[in-house]
């Protein structure tokens, strides 16, 4: 496979994850830094059809890319979007490699662990342990979210539309 074929694939799959993840911020939750999580459906179809190296750095340069978009770079808004998505792919490559969960239990694992990640991050910036009355409510609209865009990467992956373009 040719590897500037490869990398312009690459690059548009970070694109497309930066702009749902700022196209996800108008979309109202209704919980305080809670998002729909579909910038990491991308993640997450890598973590499935690319190596897990280059699902990584799409992870980080999204992160780092709309942290510098926003101007929040380094703030603690920004460390608990790193904190949070290093954690959410460290588990996520794990279970979708031992193939205990499909990919719509990973996303959900994925989900939880990205919203455990920020509250912890909170935690230490804050100081106080008072951010866990925050983690059922988040953990179930994580549970929540983490199953649709599960069922669209699942859907997505059956289509095996990304494949096309890298083989």
């Amino acid at each position: 496979m040719n590897k500037t074929k490869r990398l312009c694939v690459i690059a548009m799959l970070l694109a497309i994850a930066i702009i749902l993840n700022i196209l996800e911020s108008f979309i109202p939750v209704f919980v305080p830094g809670v998002k729909l999580g579909l910038a990491n459906m991308i993640v997450l179809v890598m973590l499935y059809e690319f190596k897990p190296a280059e699902a990584l750095m799409v992870a980080v340069l999204r992160i780092l890319l709309v942290g510098v978009l926003r101007g929040n770079l380094l703030t603690p808004t920004f460390l608990m979007s790193l904190s949070g998505g290093v954690l959410s792919f460290l588990i996520m490559f794990f279970f979708s490699r031992v193939k205990i969960f499909s990919p719509i239990g990973v996303s959900v694992l994925g989900a939880v662990s990205h919203a455990g990640g920020q509250v912890l991050i909170a935690i230490l910036l804050l100081s106080t342990s008072a951010v866990l009355y925050y983690l059922p409510f988040i953990g179930i609209l994580s549970l929540i979210t983490g199953i649709f865009s599960g069922v669209l990467t699942k859907v997505y992956l059956k289509r095996s539309i990304t494949k096309r373009f890298i083989e």
